[in-house]
Parts: structure tokens; sequence; C-alpha cells
């Protein structure tokens, strides 16, 4: 990025199905360890969240922070306490992504 504000940040959002999901982690470790210094995050929405609940769970990789849509969550029925270790909750996650938007961060969909 240019300007005054040095610090660089990317998000990568998936919201279709869970394979997208392990393809958006894939990525976003990829990112973090091509761009060092960059905060990397996955939001994740929709029916991908079903992939925050699967038996294989869910690793997040070192850099990267993986970030659930809570309304989405509570849709869906699933237990924010049944999250892998390393998963936040956001209250939503359009918000959350406009909000990184408006702080300057790359915008991916997945």
């Amino acid at each position: 990025m240019t300007g005054t504000n040095d610090a660089r940040a990317v998000v990568l959002h998936v919201s279709d199905t869970p394979a997208d999901l392990v393809r958006a982690v894939d990525n976003a470790r990829l990112v973090a360890e091509q761009f060092p210094g960059t905060s990397v995050r996955v939001i994740v929405n929709g029916a991908a969240l079903e992939g925050l609940s699967s038996p294989q769970g869910l690793e997040v990789p070192s850099g990267v922070e993986v970030a659930a849509c809570g309304i989405g969550l509570g849709r869906r029925g699933i237990d924010a306490a049944s999250l892998p270790a390393g998963v936040e909750v956001v209250p939503a996650a359009v918000p959350a992504i406009v909000a990184a938007q408006l702080d300057g961060a790359v915008y991916v969909r997945i």
C-alpha cells in the first residue's frame, strides 16, 4: 500500500462451501508466508461455516486469523464453543469486511 499507513492487511472472504474454507485457509497461509508483516484474515460466513465444524477440524496456520460470522453460526445452530482453536467470532461478517476495507485491507473473495 502507499500512503502514510505502513500496515498491510489482506482479508479473504469465504462463504459458499466448506471446501472453499480449506482453500481460503491454504491461500491465507501462502499470503502470510510470501508477504511477511502482512496481517492475513479469513472471514467465514454462509454455507462455508459448516467447514468449521467438520470432523477433520481446521488448523489455523501461524500468521493467519480466522473469524466466523456470529449471525451465521446462530442461524446454523453451530455453538461458538465448538469452533476449532484459533477461530474467533465476529458479530457479523459483512461489517467486519467493510471495516477492514475502510482501513485499507486488500479484499479477496474465495
